[in-house]
């Protein structure tokens, strides 16, 4: 394996994280375009405001294969009333697209208490970029996915997150054939050392890999602060 097919691939893979960030911030930016706020700094979300969100996520995953769910996550302190709220869709099949209700009344069956995730702690408290998973989809299909997020701010307020979803099976379509031409042990690694996609039994997606792994060498990829690393053997 030559040092300049290990930069290809390393360089294929930053890429298109890269480029699902880009699109994600894309979606953001006209997402948040529709969005104003009240006379008390509260979020306006009629229902022609909600009918044009929804207009714009169906383009969005009518345009991104690989994307399971998008939409905006509002903070509570965002709302005017006592209770959080999403505006999320998905995808029912290769043309269909639906809203997702969530349980978001505290105490009622599957409350939805999504303040406390990291995916939505990074992007609206930290305000960067954010790559979380892979976790069991709460929307109960029993796959693997992966969200990325990214801050949503109205008018200089930052009033929730905008994200999206990603299954491990798609993603591993996506990049498991960039690490397998590496010839050598590959894996794209997340914040906590979770393997996201690996191109070894070794390195399945879920497992732990300590902060130094002898042999390997790693490489942060993708967007300041989403805190993605490439790992791959060095000593084969």
């Amino acid at each position: 394996m030559s040092a300049a097919e290990v930069a290809s691939a390393i360089e294929s893979v930053d890429e298109w994280l890269n480029d699902r960030f880009d699109h994600l911030q894309k979606l953001s930016e006209d997402l948040i375009a529709l969005l104003t706020l009240d006379d008390s700094g509260r979020l306006d979300l009629g229902e022609g405001v909600r009918r044009r969100l929804r207009a714009l996520a169906v383009r969005y995953l009518a345009d991104n294969a690989v994307v399971d769910g998008c939409g905006l996550i509002f903070a509570h302190s965002a709302l005017s009333f006592e209770r959080g709220h999403l505006e999320w869709w998905v995808r029912e099949d290769e043309s269909r697209f639906a809203r997702y209700s969530f349980g978001v009344v505290p105490g009622a069956d599957r409350y939805y208490d999504y303040e406390h995730h990291e995916w939505f702690i990074r992007a609206f408290h930290e305000g960067t970029p954010a790559l979380v998973g892979p976790y069991i989809d709460y929307l109960g299909v029993e796959a693997y996915v992966l969200t990325l997020t990214v801050p949503a701010n109205v008018a200089g307020v930052r009033v929730g997150a905008i994200g999206n979803d990603i299954q491990v099976a798609d993603l591993e379509a996506e990049l498991l054939p960039v690490l397998q031409r590496s010839g050598i042990e590959m894996a794209l690694v997340g914040r906590h050392g979770n393997v996201l996609v690996g191109n070894s039994s070794q390195l399945l997606p879920g497992v732990l890999v300590p902060d130094t792994l002898e042999g390997f060498a790693r490489k942060r990829l993708g967007p300041e602060g989403a805190d993605v690393q490439l790992i791959y053997r060095t000593d084969g």
